[in-house]
């Protein structure tokens, strides 16, 4: 059973329970433009989902509601960013402004991104680098959860990969991808349920296959087409732990879990300014060139159309900011838990008074 809800009632809400946790209003209204970002690109596991977890840790106090960000530029095109152990969304939003800064500046920046936590969907920063005109790539490592090739132990996490680039016309070219063959917010939401989940997506705990979202979330999450994937994790995990001085594999703090230590989080942002570039004025048009040239495909059985990466997504959110966002019941009340707890009115009852 589901409750479909408009938007400014899910912000309202959400907002609300940030502030009462202890984030600024601003900060409160970052957190949740997120999570509604990925409710409405249809990726609900890092969607409104994530609030309890989110306010929980931060009125435990191992997540600080008010970090001091701090920034250095040891070089004309690298920013290194320190979160303090803040929320995710807010470090890598003020990184990202930052970053874009330097870009504005040197047509390119390198930015890294150490001491931060879980920020969400990486298609909501990359999204705001290309509307400023910039080419993007972003990443963040993540708690262990998935194995290495070869391995049944929970050394990775899946380390998730986001591209994006200016383009002239309204068709995007955005990739949000784990390294994993799945995001581990799919398998925690069918284990909450206690659904089935596809076969070749997780060992259990003792490293056998499984169809279970149950026992694969007490076991390991797979890399995307084996070695690859699991070599592309490598990738993220020296850029993002490695190189921004923080944690990196099996020594991150554990989201759900672990409310002592600290996730220490990192994150890595590559930006390139279009208009410092060579092709500053013909870049979009290139780009809506070689767009044009793959969707004139020939098709293969069964398929329609040829879809860029993002185009499914943007549907989605057209749509859904029409209908609303869909909810399941055991959300819902897990949302009415943390916000009973902090104070606050309960989603339920925002959903009757706009019913009645």
């Amino acid at each position: 059973m589901t409750e479909t809800l408009d938007l400014e009632t899910i912000r309202e809400f959400s907002n609300a329970v940030f502030q009462a946790a202890g984030l600024t209003v601003q900060d409160a209204e970052t957190v949740t433009d997120v999570l509604i970002h990925a409710d409405l690109r249809g990726h609900g596991s890092h969607g409104l989902t994530r609030i309890p977890i989110y306010a929980e840790r931060i009125k435990a106090g191992v997540v600080k509601a008010r970090p001091d960000i701090k920034f250095d530029r040891p070089s004309p095109g690298v920013l290194v960013v320190d979160g303090d152990n803040g929320p995710g969304p807010v470090v890598s939003l003020r990184a990202l402004e930052a970053a874009l800064d330097v870009a504005r500046e040197n047509g390119v920046c390198v930015a890294t991104v150490g001491h931060s936590n879980h920020n969400g969907a990486g298609s909501f920063y990359v999204e705001k680098a290309v509307a400023a005109g910039c080419i993007a790539i972003a990443m963040t490592n993540a708690p262990p959860s998935m194995t290495v090739f070869g391995g049944r132990q929970a050394v990775l996490g899946t380390n998730p990969i986001t591209f994006g680039t200016p383009i002239t016309g309204d068709t995007p070219v955005l990739l949000d991808m784990a390294t994993s063959v799945v995001a581990r917010g799919k398998i925690v939401e069918a284990a909450k349920r206690g659904e089935a989940i596809p076969e070749g997506w997780a060992l259990d705990a003792d490293g056998k296959p499984t169809t279970s979202g149950v026992a694969a979330e007490q076991g390991v999450v797979l890399p995307l087409s084996g070695p690859k994937g699991s070599a592309l994790a490598i990738m993220v995990e020296v850029l993002c732990g490695v190189l921004s001085g923080g944690r990196f594999a099996g020594s991150l703090g554990n989201l759900y879990s672990d409310f002592v230590t600290p996730q220490d989080v990192g994150h890595f942002m590559l930006l390139i300014d279009v208009s410092r570039t060579h092709v500053s004025d013909t870049h979009g048009d290139r780009v809506r060139e070689l767009v044009t040239a793959l969707k004139d495909c020939a098709l293969a059985d069964g398929f329609d159309a040829i879809l860029m990466p993002g185009e499914l997504e943007k549907g989605r959110e057209d749509r859904t900011r029409q209908a609303g966002i869909a909810l399941p019941s055991n959300v819902i009340a897990d949302l009415d838990a943390i916000a009973t707890g902090l104070g606050c009115a309960p989603l339920s009852g925002l959903i009757k008074e706009v019913v009645q």
